[in-house]
């Protein structure tokens, strides 16, 4: 039999999990808009929470919301979580003092992007990946955005009023683009397919360009070669697009650190 000094430690890391779910579950909520179905588990040994750090935790949610971006589905498997553990068991809230990689499984649906299109955050990523094609298929002459456009430098183009369509294998983006000597609005889409090139890089495939209502396809040259590099801290591991959804599975670098507060008192 177990003498009380023995169960000690181990009484103290079921406290420890059971102070430190709900506190995951308020910190996730308060960084969200919206969530339902929200599951979490915790994966640990009494003597790791004791030691103030978590292993591994899992998460599952669906219909979350974040900043006005809607996400059907989302698992989420996170290792090594370095927190303010000590604070926490004092009813502080949750913090994270670490950059923390996480393992994602997400679907991003057709409703959910109908649902996006308005938020601020959804319009300002479309636009950081519009724009750069704009320019890059500016820089020759070119029948797309603008018929009949020679090269002029570097023209400032300005977009509004973006929206994403799925279809198989390829995605639709639809924009207004402002014209940079008259100044006119044309209605313009960008169809393309993305394929993964690396971990962090996607490459263009087949990109076309068209005028609504008139969908003639406008070959886009100057994008054939182009990629977008999703930066150190995104490694996917799967992209793919289907009419009814935009899937992706990978890791994802999430740094919450707040240094001025992270000191363990």
């Amino acid at each position: 039999m177990e003498t009380e000094e023995q169960l000690a430690p181990q009484r103290k890391g079921h406290l420890i999990a059971r102070v430190l779910t709900p506190a995951i579950k308020l910190w996730l909520r308060s960084q969200l808009d919206h969530i339902d179905d929200l599951q979490l588990r915790i994966d640990s040994g009494n003597r790791e929470l004791l030691s103030g750090s978590i292993p591994r935790v899992f998460l599952s949610a669906a219909q979350a919301v974040y900043q006005g971006i809607h996400l059907s589905r989302a698992q989420v498997i996170a290792e090594n979580i370095s927190t303010n553990l000590r604070q926490v068991m004092r009813g502080k809230a949750l913090r994270l003092l670490a950059p923390l990689p996480i393992q994602l499984d997400a679907a991003l649906t057709a409703a959910d992007l109908d649902a996006s299109t308005d938020s601020a955050l959804f319009q300002k990523a479309m636009k950081l990946g519009l724009v750069p094609l704009i320019e890059q298929q500016l820089s020759g002459a070119s029948d797309w955005p603008f018929p009949g456009w020679q090269p002029e430098g570097s023209p400032e183009i300005q977009v509004s009023a973006l929206r994403m369509e799925l279809s198989c294998d390829r995605l639709q983006i639809q924009a207004q683009v402002q014209h940079p000597v008259t100044q006119t609005l044309q209605a313009i889409v960008l169809d393309t397919g993305l394929v993964l090139v690396n971990p962090h890089e996607l490459h263009l495939e087949h990109p076309q360009g068209f005028y609504p209502p008139d969908h003639h396809p406008v070959p886009l040259t100057q994008l054939n070669d182009f990629s977008f590099d999703l930066g150190p801290d995104v490694q996917l591991t799967l992209l793919q697009i289907t009419e009814t959804a935009l899937l992706c599975q990978g890791q994802i670098k999430i740094m919450s650190i707040q240094p001025e507060e992270s000191a363990l008192d």
